[in-house]
């Protein structure tokens, strides 16, 4: 030990203060390091989680909204919500495989949101808008034509749920939106 060490050790000991008074001590700061920590890890962790919910939502919206562009932009997939839905039986096997992808780009994509919901990234007030639109999409006599033949692409928990949807009177239909 060093003078100074041998000092302090010998000061320690005249004041009454024994090894395992220093070491409660030393424990009891410890102690209070880890759950300053805890706290610390726990309004990261929260944090963390608003931003990947901000993210869900954002990717949902942008998914949502880049598909809309996409069929507003162009005239042949226009042609598919305006005349191969309404007309499934009298279009042309090229008409419906293009319809068919169309409508499972739109299920794949309320499939995501409804796991996001069902997991608590994505607000139940916000899948309303979401089921809305699903319930217009899936009230189409086509739709439900082409969903018994797909069902088996998606997961049986959203597969299931699809088709408890029930027609709602304040969600209007597809043609109804489109003829307004």
């Amino acid at each position: 030990m060093t003078v100074v060490g041998t000092r302090a050790y010998n000061t320690i000991l005249n004041s009454g203060m024994t090894i395992e008074i220093i070491n409660a001590w030393a424990q009891f700061v410890a102690a209070l390091g880890v759950i300053g920590s805890l706290f610390y890890l726990a309004a990261q962790v929260r944090q963390s989680s608003r931003s990947s919910q901000a993210l869900v939502v954002d990717s949902l919206a942008r998914s949502m909204h880049d598909l809309a562009f996409a069929i507003a932009k162009d005239t042949e997939l226009l042609r598919v919500l305006t005349e191969i839905l309404p007309n499934w039986d009298a279009s042309t096997e090229m008409d419906k495989a293009r319809a068919s992808s169309l409508i499972l780009g739109y299920f794949k994509l309320f499939e995501n949101a409804w796991f996001q919901m069902r997991k608590g990234m994505l607000e139940h007030d916000q899948w309303q808008g979401y089921e809305a639109f699903l319930r217009m999409v899936y009230d189409m006599p086509s739709v439900k034509k082409w969903w018994s033949m797909r069902r088996s692409f998606f997961a049986p928990g959203f597969a299931d749920y699809v088709e408890q949807i029930k027609t709602r009177p304040d969600v209007r239909t597809f043609n109804e939106i489109i003829r307004s």
